[in-house]
């Protein structure tokens, strides 16, 4: 066998949809961390917080129960579910090699996306995560699951050990650190030229896996994507995506129907509750075991909601209502990697002080619109006259050319 690129006719609907999806919340999270500082120290954020109108405490109250991460935890699902598609192709085909060079195109493409456009970039984790989930391929379903589960847990433990470093000298030097890389950011990508930023960005980067202040985020970061994307190569190994498979089947049933209501519904409660319990922490102080708690119902909640999306777009997916819409968002679906950067552009252009320079200036309402017109007005049109034209998207085919070492064309 000679391992060839997944055809358009070979594509799984479903799972572009939910590309489709992820992408647009993705979007509208993305975008206060594009048109400001990714650093905010604590007052700053509680004065902007304070001075926000009814609109705005409505869509920050939105996003932190229904978008906050969810979508990029429904995107790294996702990517779980294709290295899992892939893996068995490739392994089949005795061309595991086109896997690593696949992986090291995509750590590239994140490198250029972080040096050149914006700081927030999560493609390079996937490239690590991919040689994670090679490394656990071979595990049966259940063994899959239990491994999400430690996962899981591991956040968990995360939170207990970074209350326990908690010190005030410590949350000083962070809070200082962090107004000074805000009036950094300020400075450079608000007002500055594009060239200063990409040593910025790139400088940033390396202190998140390296400073003491901002590394431990940044490793729960890890674990959360981790934990999704071992459930995404679970999820594949139990035929979720099997359009005619058992399970896709029961979610048909009103039994999963109401099993998709029970996890959404335990999603919320998780999400109110970690909300109670921590609505009063104060960061000048060390988090109690009440605080700790409603971290632990935080990250159990993004792992509930994340697999009832799953399943209530994998249900309308398997119905005959919306075909049109879910076939703008397939089309969005197909393209991810470009759509993704795209979005990183058009923030850059709009944001930035050698675009059009409207940094800080948007309140998380506003930003939200405009997430959504230019989902809607921008990426769904234009990946739909692309897809017209050609089979993949430029990045797409890009990738594919530089894994499998010649022009893609069509199988």
């Amino acid at each position: 066998m000679t391992a060839r690129p997944t055809s358009p006719a070979q594509r799984i609907e479903a799972l572009d949809v939910m590309r489709g999806v992820a992408l647009l919340g993705i979007f509208i999270m993305n975008m206060p961390g594009m048109s400001s500082s990714l650093f905010m120290p604590d007052a700053v954020a509680s004065a902007e917080t304070d001075g926000h109108g009814a609109l705005d405490s409505a869509a920050h109250l939105f996003s932190g129960m229904l978008l906050e991460g969810k979508f990029n935890g429904l995107f790294t699902l996702l990517f779980g579910m294709g290295m899992a598609l892939q893996m068995e192709r490739l392994f089949a085909a005795g061309e595991a090699v086109v896997l690593w060079r696949r992986l090291a195109v995509l750590m590239g493409f994140g490198l250029l996306h972080i040096a050149l456009l914006w700081g927030g970039d999560v493609l390079h984790i996937y490239a690590v995560l991919g040689l994670i989930l090679w490394s656990v391929r071979a595990w049966s379903a259940p063994s899959l699951l239990v491994l999400a589960l430690a996962l899981l847990l591991a956040q968990f433990a995360h939170g207990v050990w970074v209350s326990q470093l908690w010190t005030p000298q410590g949350h000083e030097a962070e809070q200082r650190l962090f107004h000074d890389l805000m009036t950094l950011d300020n400075a450079v990508f608000g007002a500055g030229p594009w060239w200063p930023g990409v040593a910025l960005r790139l400088q940033e980067s390396w202190w998140l896996y390296s400073h003491k202040h901002l590394w431990q985020s940044s490793s729960w970061f890890w674990l959360s994507l981790l934990c999704t994307a071992v459930l995404g190569l679970w999820m594949q190994r139990c035929g979720w995506e099997q359009r005619d498979g058992p399970l896709a089947q029961w979610l048909l049933t009103f039994a999963g129907l109401k099993a998709l209501l029970l996890l959404l519904g335990l999603g919320l409660a998780c999400w109110m509750a970690s909300s109670s319990l921590t609505a009063d922490h104060d960061r000048q102080t060390a988090p109690t075991t009440q605080v700790m708690l409603g971290w632990m119902l935080g990250d159990t909640h993004r792992v509930l909601m994340v697999l009832a999306y799953a399943g209530w777009v994998l249900r309308w997916c398997l119905g005959g209502r919306g075909t049109w819409l879910r076939g703008l968002l397939a089309r969005v679906g197909r393209m991810p990697l470009t759509m993704y950067l795209m979005q990183s552009l058009l923030g850059a252009l709009i944001f930035q002080g050698w675009g059009l320079g409207y940094w800080n200036q948007f309140g998380p309402a506003a930003l939200s619109g405009l997430a959504l017109l230019l989902y809607l007005l921008v990426q769904v049109p234009l990946a739909a006259w692309w897809l017209a034209r050609h089979d993949l998207g430029p990045a797409e085919a890009l990738w594919r050319r530089l894994s499998y070492g010649s022009p893609p064309s069509k199988p």
